[in-house]
């Protein structure tokens, strides 16, 4: 049903406020009250959005997202975190992704849907995460590890996603040719990193010395995301790492105007999630869930036991604490905004493949279950460790 777009954007705000509200006084994430405001909006009321909507929303969600978690990775973060961090990080992303591919195609026997699958598992959410942490009052080494995990998980998890989602179009277009199986995953990546780090230094030293409001920096730092991913989309690198790098770059090149930036964007994110979650959960299709329940089941299992074997892996390698190695894995349950924002950008890519409708329903689907039982792992690691004071 076409209805007036300001009215739809209006309804969805007003629906995401209630709604999160609502859930919140109950305990649970608010992006769940977000997903259910586009579900009410589009699979029951049957409004639709026009296309153009669905991509700038998206768009600007993820350039935001993506450069905010850049502006995380200071050189003084990245020394402060230390070998053994890094060490956890790459098994447990590593090993995330392999267990669910594996889990995945042993039940489908689809290569590329196991493949895109495996390369949006290993991102965890920050905000619910870091939000329990805090519920808790937890302090203590698994805590701080944690923290810096949930941080880094997503960074991995966009660079994987960048070989991923470049490898299953390689395989559905039928091509295995060296240009498509290594120098296009090469010029993706590399080409957002060099794209990202370019507009950086250019954003960083042409402002360093300029005088600039909060208004001044709003602005500015909104222009750098925007045209980051833009001209990315242009050149055919990948959007959200050359964002990611923007981040980065600014943070390590000009510390004030990074971290004002991110305090300013942290002002306005609440709409926009409202309006991204609510895209969606539009687009979630529920005459698919009699089919794909068995693939949610696989998915939420092989991604719990990725994360858990592969912290507890990560941690024997780098002769990291017990606790760490026993009861990390089960802080980094938690799902949400980059996964899905992954998962709908994926659908896009591969809309004329018959896979954009199914990706979209199984993320939003195992990243409801996992907002639902994801802080009961976390309650239990800080609890076991004996780090929640509260």
């Amino acid at each position: 049903m076409d209805v007036n777009i300001y009215v739809l954007v209006a309804l969805i705000l007003l629906l995401g406020f209630i709604f999160g509200r609502l859930l919140r006084k109950v305990g649970l994430t608010s992006v769940l009250a977000y997903l259910f405001a586009g579900i009410i909006i589009g699979p029951v009321l049957k409004f639709t959005t026009p296309t153009q909507f669905d991509a700038v929303v998206t768009a600007i969600t993820l350039a935001f997202v993506a450069y905010t978690i850049g502006l995380s990775f200071s050189f003084g973060f990245l020394k402060k975190m230390g070998k053994k961090i890094v060490i956890i990080l790459i098994a447990e992303v590593l090993i995330t992704s392999l267990v669910v591919g594996i889990f995945i195609y042993l039940l489908t026997k689809n290569l590329p849907l196991s493949l895109i699958l495996a390369s949006l598992a290993p991102a965890t959410a920050p905000a619910g995460t870091i939000a329990v942490l805090r519920d808790f009052r937890s302090k203590g080494i698994l805590t701080d590890v944690s923290v810096a995990i949930v941080g880094l998980d997503d960074a991995a998890a966009i660079i994987i996603y960048s070989v991923g989602i470049v490898s299953v179009k390689t395989l559905l277009e039928g091509k295995a040719s060296v240009a498509s199986s290594f120098i296009y995953p090469a010029w993706d990546i590399l080409g957002a990193i060099a794209l990202g780090g370019l507009i950086g230094v250019v954003l960083s030293y042409s402002t360093k010395r300029a005088h600039l409001s909060s208004d001044h920096i709003f602005v500015i730092c909104i222009i750098a995301a925007i045209l980051s991913w833009g001209l990315a989309e242009m050149i055919n690198v990948s959007p959200i790492l050359t964002c990611m790098i923007l981040g980065a770059t600014v943070i390590n090149l000009n510390v004030h105007v990074g971290n004002r930036s991110n305090e300013l964007l942290d002002t306005i994110m609440t709409p926009i999630f409202i309006l991204f979650f609510a895209v969606i959960g539009m687009k979630v299709d529920f005459s698919q869930f009699v089919t794909i329940w068995t693939v949610v089941i696989m998915y939420c299992l092989g991604r719990s036991a990725g994360k858990v074997l592969g912290c507890s892996i990560g941690g024997m390698l780098s002769k990291s604490e017990p606790k760490i190695t026993k009861y990390l894995g089960f802080a980094l349950f938690d799902q949400a905004g980059v996964a899905v924002g992954l998962a709908l950008l994926a659908a896009h890519e591969l809309s004329g493949y018959g896979l954009g409708a199914l990706i979209i329903t199984l993320m939003a689907t195992t990243t409801a279950l996992f907002q639902l039982f994801a802080p009961l792992g976390i309650q239990y690691a800080v609890k076991k460790t004996g780090e929640a004071t509260a």
